[in-house]
């Protein structure tokens, strides 16, 4: 009896087995560069993982908008890689996808993302409204616009264009659409719309959209009386009649609710690539006047920013 009762406290003494703990998942965060809208990304992903009850470790990165200091950057995680990555912006994206093929990767405000998708370890949310996005609400400003017309780099834009044409046929719209392959063949290419389109329709473009080129746009949008749709609030501000805007928390939210499926051993390949769901826009009235456009109050009332 005492034999055994020793044998007894003997194991209780002993060291027990421990129940292993999960180590949190570490995320890298890289940023393209310093902003106010990626940083509201980034306060909408972690509230997207605090709300779904994930404890993660959190390391964020800037490039400072300089390719060139991604390889020092990103080298720590070669041999101890981080449970996910998340990019902001285009130079982020293809810094990591240039360092990494494993790793899942959840890019955002990266232009024209589904071409990345190739890569088996990437999904995200597109820098890109959908097309059916974009059109619903140029319909909603303009409810009676027939034809519009786009300028377009046919090296990375045609399969845009293509889909564009057929969902603007099934609308009742015509889209005349003329390619460029330089910023060079953009006057004559503008000229060739003029008394053709009721709209100038601006999309995310290399060779057509750029600061560079926001002059001669604008000065034919002005001289012809035809309103440009542009891509940001400046381009509003400078004369376009309207421009979609985004909300940066949300599409920070919709990673967020990306990586929890991640997490939760769904894979990247798995996870379609998707648009921003929030679609927000911003108007010019001094541009509606002087082309003598007549947006309704509801429209005005809409709009996140409306500039005078």
């Amino acid at each position: 009896m005492t034999c055994w009762l020793a044998m007894g406290w003997l194991a209780w003494l002993s060291p027990q087995p421990v129940s292993a703990v999960a180590a949190s998942p570490k995320v890298v965060i890289v940023l393209s560069q310093e902003s106010s809208p990626y940083a509201d990304m980034v306060q909408g992903f972690r509230a997207s993982l605090a709300g779904a009850g994930v404890q993660a470790e959190i390391e964020i990165h800037n490039l400072k908008g300089n390719s060139e200091n991604a390889p020092n950057m990103l080298r720590p995680f070669k041999n101890e890689p981080p449970t996910m990555f998340l990019t902001v912006g285009s130079l982020a994206t293809q810094a990591v996808l240039a360092d990494h093929d494993e790793v899942p990767v959840i890019a955002s405000l990266t232009a024209h993302l589904e071409k990345y998708k190739k890569k088996g370890n990437l999904t995200g949310v597109s820098l890109e409204f959908s097309l059916e996005s974009q059109f619903e609400v140029m319909r909603r400003i303009l409810p009676e616009v027939a034809t519009v017309g786009v300028l377009y780099s046919p090296k990375e834009n045609q399969e845009t264009i293509d889909l564009a044409t057929t969902l603007a046929k099934k609308l009742g719209v015509k889209l005349v659409s003329k390619p460029v392959e330089t910023p060079r063949d953009i006057p004559d290419a503008l000229e060739s719309l003029a008394n053709n389109v009721d709209l100038l329709w601006g999309i995310t473009d290399q060779v057509v959209v750029s600061p560079q080129t926001a002059e001669p746009i604008l000065l034919f949008s002005f001289r012809n009386k035809i309103p440009f749709a542009g891509l940001s609030a400046p381009w509003v501000k400078a004369g376009s009649l309207y421009a979609l805007e985004r909300d940066y928390g949300d599409i920070g939210t919709q990673c967020g609710e990306i990586a929890t499926k991640i997490f939760n051993k769904a894979t990247p390949r798995s996870i379609h690539v998707t648009s921003p769901r929030k679609v927000l826009f911003s108007i010019n009235l001094k541009t509606a006047r002087s082309m003598k456009i007549e947006l309704s109050r509801k429209i005005t009332e809409s709009a996140t920013q409306v500039f005078q």
